[in-house]
């Protein structure tokens, strides 16, 4: 457990897996980051991520599960503005509009293929159990991980999308128009053709 007190200091607790593994109950090595300024805390299964006053972040917990940034530490030193996690990975939305993400690739961790969409005018995340996705200002969605893949409905989510709603591998979004797009795995409603 991570809990927030109102001095804006985090205390965790919680177990040790019998491999040594931490489930994110010992946070001794950012200890001292976090006796202050902390506004919010996220987690994913075995990780944790702590926003603070100043827009910079903090991780620990489970390397495998998004409790290691370090490969990101320097877009997380300042300007985000809010993060979303899943089973093991986080996806911080930054003021400027981009996003930074962390933890296992297959789990939307690595965003490098859509580096470019995400850089400018991310709107807002949403998460599903093994993936992101992004809507973006002008209406247009960028997804990534797994039961993420929105290519064959790419097309449709050019424009005009309103908002998004995930299952656990899967995205619909809703249009201005009133229409809906599905996309990812068939077993968790990505696919609505019927």
């Amino acid at each position: 457990f991570a809990a927030l007190k109102s001095d804006g200091s985090v205390v965790t607790w919680g177990s040790v897996r019998p491999d040594g593994e931490d489930h994110g109950g010992d946070s001794s090595a950012v200890a001292a980051q976090l006796t202050s300024g902390v506004t919010a805390v996220f987690a994913t299964d075995s990780a944790f991520a702590a926003l603070k006053e100043d827009g910079s972040v903090l991780t620990w917990g489970d390397e495998d599960d998004g409790g290691d940034s370090s490969e990101v530490a320097e877009q997380l030193s300042s300007g985000v503005s809010s993060i979303v996690s899943n089973q093991g990975a986080f996806a911080a939305l930054k003021s400027d509009g981009s996003v930074v993400t962390w933890g296992p690739f297959y789990l939307g961790g690595d965003s490098e293929e859509v580096a470019l969409q995400l850089m400018a005018d991310v709107r807002v995340i949403v998460p599903s159990n093994v993936g992101f996705a992004a809507l973006k200002t002008d209406g247009s969605v960028v997804s990534w991980g797994g039961g993420a893949d929105s290519s064959a409905v790419a097309a449709q989510l050019a424009s005009g999308v309103s908002s998004i709603v995930a299952t656990q591998a899967a995205f619909a979004a809703l249009k201005e128009d009133g229409s809906v797009v599905t996309w990812g795995s068939m077993n968790s409603g990505g696919d609505s053709s019927a």
